[in-house]
């Protein structure tokens, strides 16, 4: 606990949390505490631990030491970023804490980066995709931004690849939060000022909101980059923001399904039904639902259509298009390590190496994953357990074989 604290500390913390828009009760509840001792805290009468303290900092965007002496509140970086003083804070306290968790991993990866050596994530946008150097808002040139930075990527005009993935190859750092349903917000970029680009997602939301959640922020990445950061909501927004989210949004759902290739594609499939439309999200690998909203984009479909077909069980449509329902279900990402999936592998490969080669402590390791010893040795560095291979059996008397013109590999050491 403090001590030797003098009178403006409790002032201080009361002012910190009337300045965030936020009750007693509603700072309580986050920190599992009671009012009443929230109430002690600002009267002085009583003096948070050392863990309370720092949650009130994070949640309040303060600068814990400015909570102490003469000199005025000091807010952190992120402040304008989360808490938008103008409307007295748009986001909840629990969404809050969850984001500044975000923010802080950003800090603590970037600073292990650079004792590391290693390469810090992208900063900025090929010179190759030849990209507008201001940010782009006008929704009429979403759909060829998109077909452009497809070429780039080489993913013609069919499925992208699983973006959890594919941006994490391209060194955008995806982490995986969890933020209530009724907050609002599904996603935030951040162009963090040593590490470079980073991408938030709330996993609480359906995998096909997921996925095009990871589009809109790498519309973001690409075209909004100079606003360093922006969280994506649908409250509270500025007339500026509206038309920087409208255009991610046009050009999310461009990358996803390119309107020429949905319309050459449902032209092939023949007349659209809602089965059509089930073999159509298959074929581009989203979900049923977002396809509906594509052929509705396009024309191809009306409002009516999309309301009445977005009812149907998903479960009846595949039987009676005669195919396995399995086959139509976007895919939830998971981790093997439940409590570390939050992480990319770009960051858990890299800190695993550490440990193992002794240039970081197990104790380090958990203290920057934000876990505790015994998940990063159980889970990150255990062995992974041996079990029988079925596949293995049955494909090695086709696929038992060394392309011709290749050495065999020999095991060295």
């Amino acid at each position: 606990m403090f001590v030797n604290l003098d009178r403006s500390f409790p002032q201080k913390l009361r002012e910190a949390r009337e300045n965030r828009g936020l009750t007693q009760e509603q700072v309580a509840r986050v920190l599992g505490v009671s009012q009443e001792l929230i109430a002690l805290w600002e009267k002085g009468d009583r003096v948070p631990s050392s863990l309370h303290f720092g949650q009130l900092a994070r949640l309040y965007g303060v600068k814990s030491e400015s909570f102490f002496g003469a000199k005025p509140l000091e807010y952190t970086e992120w402040h304008r970023l989360l808490f938008r003083e103008e409307e007295g804070g748009s986001l909840s306290p629990e969404a809050t804490l969850e984001l500044q968790e975000w923010l802080e991993f950003l800090d603590d990866y970037a600073d292990f980066l650079k004792e590391e050596g290693g390469e810090p994530y992208l900063k900025g946008v090929p010179r190759e995709l030849k990209l507008p150097e201001r940010p782009l808002t006008d929704v009429r040139q979403a759909s060829t931004q998109a077909l452009r930075v497809r070429e780039y990527y080489n993913l013609g005009q069919d499925a992208v690849p699983e973006l959890y993935t594919f941006l994490d190859e391209q060194r955008i750092l995806v982490y995986k939060g969890h933020l209530p349903a009724e907050s609002g917000i599904w996603g935030a970029f951040y162009r963090h000022p040593q590490l470079g680009f980073s991408v938030f997602i709330n996993v609480n939301a359906t995998p096909g909101r997921q996925a095009f959640t990871l589009a809109h922020e790498l519309a973001h990445a690409l075209y909004h980059y100079h606003l360093s950061g922006i969280v994506c909501r649908r409250e509270g927004l500025s007339p500026e923001e509206v038309e920087v989210e409208r255009f991610a949004n046009a050009w999310a759902a461009h990358f996803l399904v390119p309107g020429k290739a949905l319309r050459d594609q449902a032209k092939r499939l023949g007349e659209l039904s809602p089965e059509t439309a089930l073999l159509l999200a298959n074929h581009f690998r989203v979900s049923y639902t977002f396809i509906l909203f594509r052929l509705r984009n396009e024309g191809l479909i009306g409002k009516e259509e999309l309301e009445t077909w977005s009812k149907y069980r998903l479960e009846d449509l595949a039987l009676r298009a005669g195919v396995p329902y399995e086959t139509f279900q976007l895919p939830t990402p998971t981790s093997q390590y439940p409590d570390l999936g939050r992480y990319p592998p770009s960051v858990l490969l890299k800190i695993r190496k550490a440990v193992e080669e002794e240039r970081l402590s197990v104790s380090g390791a958990a203290g920057l994953l934000r876990v505790d010893s015994t998940t990063v040795e159980r889970e990150l560095l255990a062995d992974p357990r041996e079990e029988k291979n079925l596949e293995a059996e049955e494909l090695e008397g086709e696929l038992d074989f060394v392309s011709p013109g290749r050495k065999t590999y020999v095991r060295r050491g």
